[in-house]
């Protein structure tokens, strides 16, 4: 099939000044791109009428393994210009699945109602497949989940036998096509490796030539620790190329630490790692409701925590932790999903409890009891300055650290960030001095380049003809929190490998 885009203002991700002229793009890929306006006969001739055509963006950091699966028409993702996404991160992904975490995948999942019927990596792409996704998904696989397939989620130290056999574990998914390798060293099991155990995956990574990506083991009080464990442990490992997570310091007590994080960062470049890092447009982070849990209970799984929570003696004891917080840490969590309390979602606890009357602490434990493994909820603790300084970096790109969800809330409410972080990357960046360009580049190219996708970032003859199509002058996200599925209205329309796969309603 023969596509034709002409009187385009094309932005072809290299972060040189746009140009009006036509794309040709033929069977899936582009043919020609030319500052002569051409006219070409094509099975598909769209007149652009000068909107911006740019390369399909590339999400850095999500998390639609299974969303995907459940709604592959990817709606939150593609109506913001997205035509590839990285999964796998935080160390969950859906593989290796053995008897010793396919229930707890399962469940974890149990939203999504989609059948876990595959072991691997393999298996996993072939179900993709059947699925016909709209977006290419670059896979990376968890260390959680890797961990959790060879022993479970208890806290346990890994034998000799045990972490050789993890080892071997990583190398086969490596065989089988993972772009890399991730963890998230503040969930569980994550959180019960030492640093002997990651450098010795490392040490896979590192053979394999793939990419490691951290979600840190903290991102606030001890993020310098963090910092230094992951660094020393891919430097041991002959460990190249580093991607951190949504890169941030989080809590007020530690926004005056963002200089001494760009020291250490500056210090692992000089030491030869290669180092890239993702960052999502917004100062209130998503995660599972139940990281609000103080000890003991911050080292229970969210499965395990819903089960132990039927008892009264536990849910009481529970109740007690959490009334002990500050009181005004309520004001500062919002929930953004839990099924059976969809009409507070986007309201802080403070809010929610106002309305009925109730203290937050008892609320946030009726939730988790009722559905912790879906629970979700944002947190306030970033700087909005800090955020502009770590997206100004230029090993930064934007990753929504979102799932792919259809308009609709079926399977789940998104932060906002699932439908907004392309165009509100965008467009903080050029408030602050970026040309369009430049910010464009983030989005295509140079994530293209950390991840190594060949033929991707770039309208450029020869690449995929993954393209977006955009008003430039009105590129802008409409997400709230309030109102989380609301599409990018300056999104007119996208084309993976040369198919439309999305056009504005």
């Amino acid at each position: 099939m023969k596509l034709v885009i002409k009187n385009a203002l094309i932005y072809d991700g290299s972060g040189e000044k746009p140009f009006a002229g036509t794309v040709v793009c033929v069977d899936g890929f582009i043919k020609l791109c030319t500052r002569e306006c051409l006219t070409v006969p094509a099975d598909y001739v769209f007149d652009a009428k000068g909107l911006a055509l740019a390369p399909g963006f590339i999400d850095a950091h999500s998390h639609s393994d299974m969303s995907i699966l459940a709604a592959p028409e990817a709606t939150g993702k593609v109506s913001q210009g997205i035509t590839t996404e990285v999964i796998g991160n935080c160390g969950l992904s859906v593989y290796p699945v053995t008897k010793f975490n396919h229930e707890h995948l399962q469940e974890l999942y149990r939203n999504y109602d989609v059948d876990i019927s595959w072991t691997d990596l393999n298996g996993y792409q072939k179900e993709l497949a059947r699925r016909n996704p709209a977006v290419d998904l670059v896979p990376l696989v968890g260390h959680n989940t890797l961990r959790a397939s060879l022993c479970g989620y208890g806290k346990h130290q890994l034998t000799p036998t045990e972490s050789s056999e993890l080892q071997n574990s990583l190398a086969q998914c490596f065989e089988q096509g993972a772009q890399g390798f991730s963890s998230g060293l503040l969930y569980v099991p994550g959180k019960f490796a030492d640093s002997k155990e990651l450098t010795g995956l490392l040490k896979i990574v590192a053979e394999y030539d793939k990419i490691y990506t951290t979600h840190l083991r903290s991102e606030g009080k001890k993020l310098s620790e963090a910092l230094i464990e992951t660094f020393d442990a891919a430097l041991r490992a002959g460990l190249r190329r580093l991607h951190i997570s949504h890169l941030k310091v989080a809590g007020a007590g530690n926004w005056h630490k963002i200089d001494e994080l760009f020291s250490l960062l500056q210090a692992a470049q000089d030491q030869g790692i290669e180092l890239s890092a993702d960052r999502y447009p917004y100062t209130e982070s998503m995660t599972q409701l139940s990281v609000i849990l103080p000890e003991p209970y911050d080292d229970m799984d969210d499965v395990s925590l819903e089960k132990i929570l039927q008892n009264e003696d536990n849910y009481a004891k529970i109740k007690t932790a959490l009334n002990a917080l500050p009181s005004e840490r309520w004001q500062t969590v919002r929930l953004v999903f839990a099924k059976d309390y969809e009409k507070f979602c986007g309201q802080t606890f403070d809010s929610i409890a106002k309305s009925t009357k109730r203290d937050p602490a008892t609320l946030c434990a009726e939730i988790l009891r009722s559905d912790a493994t879906g629970a979700l909820a944002a947190f306030q603790g970033m700087s909005e300055s800090n955020m502009l300084r770590i997206m100004q970096q230029d090993f930064t790109v934007c990753g929504s650290d979102e799932s792919a969800r259809p308009l609709d809330y079926s399977i789940g409410r998104s932060h906002p960030r699932g439908f907004g972080s392309m165009p509100r990357f965008c467009n903080i960046l050029c408030q602050n001095g970026f040309p369009l360009e430049k910010a464009i580049q983030r989005l295509t190219s140079l994530p293209a380049q950390i991840f190594r996708l060949p033929n991707k970032g770039l309208i450029k003859e020869g690449f995929a003809a993954d393209l977006v199509l955009f008003d430039h002058e009105n590129f802008k996200d409409t997400a709230t929190f309030a109102e989380p599925h609301q599409v990018t209205a300056s999104i007119h329309k996208v084309w993976r490998k040369g198919k439309l796969i999305y056009s504005t309603p």
